[in-house]
């Protein structure tokens, strides 16, 4: 019996042993599979803040990301979204909410809810979290003062001080189809004013003869040289410049505004949606609000921060903003920049 026992006992100590040597071989296999995972992001951001987010995603993540940059280029709407469409992206940096909206209307985009989005106002979120926004900024109007005070005038801070005659052919405006800052003007001023007295301040304003460029770097460009008084433009950028030149100054408008939103989105076709997700969350994180802080981008309010970001509120003051429709500014863009360059 003794024998039995202790033959017992040395098969049980076998089969725990052979156990565990199962374990430990299976440890290093599964390790061994762990691959690095893919993203790739297309953009309209700037290229540095661009390369700044994504590079410091890489480094914060638990995994390791490979990342693929390509920037969308100019053209119309409907030509980028068909550059996207192509590309097989796996999500899109840096639009605004119109393009979402179409891009949406072309089935491009796939739904996902960030942790943080409960942060985000649905005024600045898409209720079917098919985008969220990520930054805010506001529309406000670059001036060279030096040019200014020749022509006896104050930095303006409503629209209806660019209707004075002094300022014949002396306002500069970057293309209507580019949307943001100028295309905000427009689509505020109408929904706020409605559309008959809104085309009657288009008619007097297209009498000012105003110069329209294709970026708002050209808009800038002609303030700074003196070759134009002032500009329609994003208040962070205008902010930044009048930090850099002295002779610039920026105001915000009050009487007609609008929330002009940089946001992202997980595309439909994406291939590596785990990736995609993992980007977003971080972007929507403390960690890439803090990297923009650290950066100097100090006039990018992250949307967390939106309503009682005191910073913004001290800058901007208190502004009147339409309650955006975007299925019209989306929708009727061409008809709605038509009617208006066309007033008299």
């Amino acid at each position: 019996m003794k024998s039995i026992h202790r033959f017992s006992i040395v098969i049980m100590i076998l089969c725990l042993l052979f156990i565990l040597g199962c374990d430990s071989d299976k440890k290093p296999s599964a390790q061994a599979e762990i691959k690095p995972q893919n993203i790739k992001i297309c953009s309209t951001l700037g290229k540095n803040i661009t390369e700044l987010l994504v590079k410091d995603f890489v480094k914060q993540s638990k995994i390791k990301i490979i990342p693929t940059i390509e920037y969308v280029p100019g053209g119309t709407l409907e030509q980028r979204l068909a550059y996207i469409e192509k590309g097989n992206f796996d999500c899109w940096l840096g639009g605004t909410a119109e393009e979402y909206y179409t891009a949406n209307s072309h089935k491009l985009l796939a739904p996902y809810t960030s942790k943080e989005a409960f942060k985000v106002p649905l005024e600045l979120r898409n209720r079917r979290n098919l985008w969220t926004s990520l930054y805010l900024s506001h529309i406000a109007i670059i001036s060279n003062k030096t040019k200014l005070r020749n022509l006896g005038l104050y930095a303006p801070t409503t629209w209806a001080e660019l209707l004075d005659p002094n300022l014949k052919d002396q306002i500069v405006i970057p293309n209507f189809n580019l949307g943001g800052s100028s295309f905000g003007m427009l689509t505020s001023i109408w929904q706020l004013r409605g559309k008959e007295a809104a085309l009657v301040y288009a008619g007097k304003l297209n009498q000012q003869q105003p110069l329209y460029v294709n970026s708002p770097i050209e808009a800038a460009d002609a303030v700074y040289k003196g070759e134009k008084t002032l500009a329609i433009f994003d208040v962070g950028y205008a902010l930044e410049l009048e930090e850099k030149h002295s002779h610039l100054f920026a105001t915000v408008p009050k009487d007609a505004n609008r929330n002009l939103i940089t946001g992202v989105a997980l595309l439909n076709n994406a291939k590596n949606e785990e990736s995609a997700q993992l980007f977003i969350d971080y972007l929507m994180s403390n960690a890439s609000e803090a990297l923009l802080h650290n950066n100097h981008y100090n006039y990018l309010w992250h949307v967390k921060e939106y309503p009682n970001n005191s910073g913004r509120t001290e800058l901007v003051g208190k502004l009147n903003f339409p309650m955006d429709d975007l299925a019209w500014t989306s929708t009727y863009k061409s008809e709605i920049i038509r009617q208006w360059t066309e007033a008299k």
